[in-house]
């Protein structure tokens, strides 16, 4: 067979998907769904982890584009869903390396389940 992988994903996929020799991917979600009150301390922590882990984020600067997209958006008498989770999709796939950022973007995205 060799050293050929393949995985086919269909609909809709937000959690981590590993592939190759000794990968693994992992989802923790322990505790309470978070409250819209927690939206900002939520924030500050993604941005101390984005700044934090910048070494192994794709594209930090973008990494934190997409953070203020969200805070932007936030800031919204209306807040646009769809742009948020849009941001989220992208920090997340930014991140997709560090395990915590991506458990606190899972975080802020439960916020507009």
């Amino acid at each position: 067979m060799g050293d050929e992988y393949r995985v086919e994903v269909s609909g809709r996929a937000d959690g981590p998907i590993a592939l190759g020799p000794h990968a693994r991917a992992t989802v923790n979600n322990i505790g309470a769904p978070v409250s819209r009150d927690d939206a900002a301390e939520l924030l500050d922590r993604l941005e101390r982890l984005i700044d934090a882990h910048a070494g192994e984020i794709r594209d930090p600067d973008k990494a934190s584009r997409d953070l203020a997209d969200v805070r932007g958006e936030l800031e919204e008498a209306s807040p646009d869903r769809d742009r948020v989770l849009d941001a989220l999709r992208r920090l997340a796939a930014r991140a997709a390396e560090v395990t915590v950022i991506v458990e606190v973007v899972s975080q802020v995205r439960e916020l507009f389940s």
